[in-house]
């Protein structure tokens, strides 16, 4: 058995452990841009690579011609802020796909806004963040809701709506 020096396995210096040679590379200067820029750019990347999800049934996508159509219709307009990467938005598109294909909301007008492309939009009705449920009836905004998946929530928000404008 030799003694002396050992090699760590991927090591190209005799004696390196793992934590010296992530200390000198991290001593290298080059690390903390690369993980910002990482950080920065993957969400970026993976939005632009990965398939758009599909729309539920009875909705539509966001265009600022199909909004203000919808609006004229005088029908209850659902307005979806949706994200790819978003598990809420996620849940809220199973509930909903589910809501509106039930005959009690047929004269529902959906519409799907993307909240990482259609700036505009969530400027102009100032909404902050995706996972969000806007419900209109012409330019009226009747209500809004946040992060809500639970479908007794989101049943009850959609049904108010169509109340409202059912009228008494």
């Amino acid at each position: 058995m030799t003694t002396g020096s050992s090699t760590t396995p991927g090591s190209t210096r005799p004696g390196r452990s793992i934590q010296g040679r992530l200390r000198d590379t991290v001593r290298s200067g080059w690390t903390l841009p690369a993980v910002i820029l990482l950080a920065v750019a993957a969400p970026k990347v993976y939005r632009n690579l990965r398939p758009a999800d599909p729309l539920p049934d009875g909705f539509k996508q966001y265009s600022p011609e199909a909004f203000a159509r919808a609006q004229e219709t005088g029908a209850v307009l659902l307005v979806d802020v949706y994200a790819s990467w978003c598990a809420t938005c996620m849940a809220q598109h199973r509930e909903l796909e589910h809501l509106l294909a039930s005959p009690k909301y047929q004269g529902v007008c959906g519409l799907r806004v993307d909240f990482d492309t259609d700036e505009d939009f969530l400027r102009r009705h100032r909404v902050v963040t995706q996972s969000t449920i806007l419900l209109f009836h012409g330019e009226r905004e009747l209500s809004r809701s946040v992060g809500v998946t639970d479908p007794r929530l989101i049943r009850g928000q959609l049904d108010t709506a169509v109340r409202a404008v059912a009228g008494p």
